[in-house]
């Protein structure tokens, strides 16, 4: 009983720490880092996969520097994946030979989408050299170009993830696309 009142109460501050990283005050050249539960968006229980860090930046030049993960190997030796453009899952498997899926994945996921979701107001700054990115332990930077700050200085995105893991024969098996993870920020000066 003692565990399963302490489950739930640790349960409980993980859904308010991250409903209170949603809202993010953010200063040009001030980092700011956070850390989110990346859960799948397929499963209905038992859904968690990793916490992922995050580090958000603010340039002078209205660029969104986000740095997905840090120096360690993420939880589990997960992979963490995402995309500057629409992918077909079909197209990934036929050009990289490391990669494969579940088939659950497969059938769920035959689209993989970019990393920033429907935005009018920012785009990633340049695509990717592959068409898509991934982080096992050195983080990653994305950029984002802010095209148009509203009056308020409040921005809404949305991120896309998907994770990966080793398996006997293949280094990244696809195993989960993500809930998007959302942010609200809100430019200080």
């Amino acid at each position: 009983m003692k565990k399963k009142i302490l489950l739930i109460a640790v349960l409980s501050w993980s859904c308010l720490l991250v409903s209170a990283q949603q809202k993010i005050e953010l200063y040009p050249h001030k980092p700011h880092r956070v850390e989110v539960l990346l859960r799948d968006n397929f499963k209905t229980e038992d859904n968690f996969l990793m916490n992922l860090p995050l580090t958000l930046s603010l340039t002078d030049k209205n660029i969104l520097m986000v740095m997905i993960g840090n120096d360690t190997i993420l939880d589990y030796k997960y992979s963490v994946w995402f995309f500057s453009e629409e992918f077909d899952f079909a197209e990934l498997l036929k050009r990289n030979r490391n990669v494969n899926g579940s088939r659950m994945f497969k059938s769920q996921s035959r689209v993989l989408n970019k990393a920033l979701l429907y935005h009018e107001r920012m785009r990633l700054y340049r695509p990717f050299d592959d068409g898509y990115e991934f982080v096992k332990k050195n983080a990653k930077p994305v950029l984002f170009e802010i095209l148009n700050l509203p009056a308020d200085k409040t921005l809404k995105i949305s991120l896309q993830f998907y994770v990966a893991k080793p398996e006997k024969q293949c280094p990244y098996y696809f195993i989960a696309k993500c809930k998007p993870v959302e942010f609200e920020i809100i430019i200080k000066q």
